[in-house]
């Protein structure tokens, strides 16, 4: 079974705002899912985000 992050979780692992995280995740940017009132992020979401932010970065 895949890892499931919560946004305070990845917020941690990021070193960024839970906030930061639930807009990312309000704009599409990061995939995840509501499991009642409360976001969910799977291991492989997480890290294909990391993957296209990385590799957007190393365009510039």
């Amino acid at each position: 079974m895949p890892e499931i992050y919560t946004p305070d979780e990845i917020a941690e692992k990021l070193k960024v705002s839970e906030q930061t995280i639930r807009r990312y995740l309000r704009e599409k940017k990061l995939e995840g899912f509501k499991l009642g009132n409360t976001w969910r992020i799977t291991e492989k979401s997480f890290l294909d985000f990391i993957e296209e932010r990385s590799s957007s970065n190393q365009e510039k």
